[in-house]
């Protein structure tokens, strides 16, 4: 178990007050609008939550949590210049509360091995979200693993369900249950009683797990895995610890979130080591050269957003200028970016393909490993590192930002960080250029994350959360306190970096927006009636026209019929 602050010294430098030069303007720019913007996210949020409280004291509690849901969904996608909320905590304490209680005692537990609980949302097996997953459950070998899922709308991936074979584990399916959020909740807070220890590794807006604890007079000790920290999460007033994989994101739980000292833990990103590949084969398979020098990128698309009119694949087309035998392969956008400028100027030098979960090849294939950006991509970084390639950023926002660039605990010295455009390029270019360097740093990386954020190191640092975890008093609810929206400027960027792009931006489509996300969770008649006035309305984002008619499919249904088609 980690303790960051000495860490974090080692990481950002509190007297480097620089942004970028090349996008100062845009920042400026976004200095201002964000005011603005942040002000009428926190007004809607605020507004969607009234009504919430309104039905909690009209005991009609399933709309209520429908409501709940849909705030979350509100302040997720637009940031409302906080990351938590005491009032939805609050809210969904009171909520659970009311509607589920559940008084059963909770058993002693037994001598053996601890049963731990992963409650997740959904998960597939792109990202490192599964990832992190797949190899907790199989790294902590001495320990039983069950998974609830929530909100899963597709078949498990194969590695997780091998994890959970071997671990004597089981698996349930909560959504299956005819029903919304409250009857979900109650089926968890059953899997919930038979667990000495439960970790959420949930969506940032899942609501279900918070209304089930909530309910419970007993109940194990619940953790919470901070895997989206840049953004707002439900929950962090109710959860008795967060773990964090990087140290700003775990700053950030105390500066902005409010979590206690002795809740708040770090623990390295889990990695397993990679299958064996050959360098002349993968480059073989692949079509390169020998003398070719590789730059590879694995990222989803949305982590790729132009800013001030700079592509990803523009801020590197000098680079492949000035060299003809640097290749630039980047894996997850596939057709979803229009790259076709920097396509001309470096003809035959950029390869893009979408996302795909075999991807040792293209690592094997690769000399210099560069970090998707605007939004990192940690767990490819370090899956990067791992295989001993020097591993480059991007970090463009200034101090008090740092959550919006790229850390993690086992890759933070060996991360080589440009904190401009003009860096990024200098230091790739004397990479592509010096081959004994490349050859060289990327051994050490290497040798840090292997000594962190694997085996028995790794188990260890584990062994002190759950000891940490096992003792601490359960958590209480605060009252709700004050919720201005901060305007640093990390909340001011978050909407124009991380933020969801609409085509008509104005406050009735953010809301129409979360409401549309919510509508197959709610009870009958009240998605009959929110479809109805959207209908009306025109506010259809995801399913227009006719298509508009699956929303009011519930969304149990929509998940057996998937399953039983496979």
């Amino acid at each position: 178990m980690r303790v960051a602050p000495n860490r974090s010294k080692q990481v950002f430098s509190r007297e480097d007050t620089s942004t970028d030069p090349e996008l100062s303007t845009r920042l400026e720019e976004w200095r201002l609008a964000g005011c603005d913007l942040l002000r009428q996210h926190q007004d809607e949020f605020s507004a969607l939550l009234a009504p919430v409280e309104l039905e909690i004291k009209r005991h009609r509690h399933a709309k209520a949590a429908a409501l709940a849901q849909v705030a979350a969904n509100h302040a997720v996608l637009w940031h409302p210049g906080s990351f938590a909320s005491s009032r939805l905590d609050h809210l969904l304490w009171r909520l659970g509360s009311a509607a589920l209680p559940f008084m059963a005692p909770r058993p002693k537990r037994p001598a053996g091995p601890l049963r731990v609980l992963h409650v997740v949302t959904q998960v597939s097996v792109i990202g490192g979200h599964g990832r992190m997953l797949w190899r907790w459950i199989g790294e902590d070998r001495q320990n039983r693993h069950s998974i609830a899922l929530t909100r899963q709308t597709a078949p498990l991936p194969e590695p997780i369900l091998r994890a959970v074979a071997a671990a004597g584990g089981s698996i349930d399916y909560v959504n299956r249950r005819i029903g919304g959020i409250l009857d979900w909740a109650r089926d968890l807070q059953a899997v919930f009683a038979k667990a000495d220890l439960v970790v959420l590794h949930v969506h940032n807006q899942d609501v279900i797990p918070f209304v089930a604890m909530s309910g419970m007079a007993e109940r194990p000790p619940v953790l919470l895995l901070n895997h989206a920290d840049h953004v707002f999460w439900v929950g962090a007033g109710l959860v008795d610890g967060v773990i964090s994989t990087r140290v700003s994101g775990h700053r950030l739980n105390v500066d902005r979130r409010s979590i206690p000292s002795d809740r708040n833990f770090l623990l390295p990103l889990c990695l397993d080591l990679p299958a064996p590949w050959s360098r002349t084969a993968a480059r073989q398979a692949l079509g390169l050269a020998e003398e070719d020098v590789v730059l590879l990128t694995v990222a989803r698309a949305v982590k790729f957003r132009s800013l001030g009119g700079t592509s990803f694949a523009d801020a590197i087309c000098p680079i492949l200028q000035a060299d003809r035998r640097v290749r630039l392969i980047v894996i997850g956008p596939g057709k979803t970016v229009d790259w076709s400028a920097a396509e001309t100027h470096a003809p035959g030098q950029i390869t893009v393909k979408p996302e795909t979960e075999d991807t040792e090849q293209f690592y094997a294939a690769a000399d210099i490993y560069l970090d998707s950006f605007p939004f990192p991509s940690i767990t490819s970084l370090l899956e990067a590192g791992l295989r001993g390639l020097p591993i480059v950023t991007r970090y463009a926002f200034g101090p008090g930002c740092e959550v919006m660039g790229a850390d993690s605990v086992g890759m933070d010295t060996g991360l080589m960080r440009a904190r401009s455009l003009r860096d990024f390029r200098h230091i790739i270019t004397e990479l592509v250029a010096n081959q004994d360097r490349r050859i060289a740093l990327g051994r050490q990386t290497m040798a840090e994350i292997r000594r962190t954020n694997m085996g028995a190191t790794w188990r260890q640092e584990l062994a002190g959360i759950y000891q940490a975890a096992l003792t601490l008093p359960a958590r209480i609810p605060t009252l709700p306190g004050n919720e201005e929206p901060r305007l640093d400027d990390l909340d001011a960027y978050l909407p124009f970096v991380f933020g969801t792009v609409l085509t008509r931006p104005s406050s009735a489509a953010r809301l129409a927006h979360s409401r549309e996300l919510g509508l197959k969770t709610m009870p009958g008649p009240q998605r009959l009636a929110a479809w109805g006035g959207m209908a009306l309305r025109q506010e259809f984002a995801f399913r227009r026209g006719l298509s508009s008619v699956r929303n009011l499919v519930p969304e149990w249904l929509t998940v057996r019929l998937r399953m039983a088609a496979g």
